[in-house]
């Protein structure tokens, strides 16, 4: 595929939440040239927070999880290309090469690829990663394998004591599984949460210009 229209195309690399927001508000802002999205995974832009808990728990579908549906897009006149990756970017042609060997060009462009999850940095982890029980979580795909795998009785290890990793946990340990969390800090959630203190009967007082309030320590 080659966009003809090249100088008046907006193109979004990536297909998370930001790249889908960006696709239909630059249209609402009065785009009127073509929008083409292209995105490495088989699904619309969604929610990823929902993916440790609401989806792997079995209380949301993946459908409920896009944040709009295909037909917003379509309305948007935006054009999304699905399991492809941008593997070049030229940009004094202006013109990416797609995996599929396709070249799209463009007169705006927009990186909006998002993150990745960390490597282990262990020997042999490429040997490690293609064992069947073994997995990564960020997309939905990921997160449909480990699923499948939860069986009451198994044994699972989580490597990773944030957010993440304990909403894994808890829905695993719900369906019986025996589940150990390994984390590198003295704490889980150490990151974002502060330390406990021992908690006391001394109490301090602030006194803001129209209130007071007491805290207790």
């Amino acid at each position: 595929m080659t966009v003809v229209d090249a100088e008046n195309t907006a193109l979004i690399v990536g297909a998370g939440h930001a790249a889908g927001e960006c696709a239909t508000a630059i249209r609402e802002q009065g785009w009127t040239g073509r929008i083409v999205m292209v995105g490495e995974e088989p699904h619309l832009p969604y929610q990823r927070p929902p993916l440790s808990k609401a989806f792997l728990s079995g209380e949301s579908t993946a459908e409920q999880l896009y944040l709009k549906q295909l037909s917003t897009y379509e309305k948007a006149r935006v054009k999304f290309i699905p399991n492809t990756r941008v593997e070049r970017i030229d940009r004094c042609a202006k013109r990416v090469t797609l995996s599929k060997g396709d070249e799209i060009g463009y007169s705006k462009l927009v990186l909006a690829t998002g993150g990745r999850a960390r490597r282990l940095a262990l020997p042999d982890i490429e040997s490690i990663e293609k064992l069947q029980n073994f997995h990564y979580l960020r997309t939905l795909d990921h997160v449909a394998q480990i699923r499948n795998q939860f069986h009451p009785g198994s044994r699972l290890v989580i490597i990773g004591g944030g957010y993440v990793g304990l909403e894994v946990a808890a829905v695993a340990v719900k369906r019986g599984l025996h589940v150990t969390v390994l984390e590198a800090l003295p704490r889980v959630l150490a990151r974002v949460t502060a330390p406990s203190f021992p908690r006391s009967t001394r109490t301090c007082t602030a006194k803001p210009a129209s209130t007071s309030a007491r805290m207790l320590l």
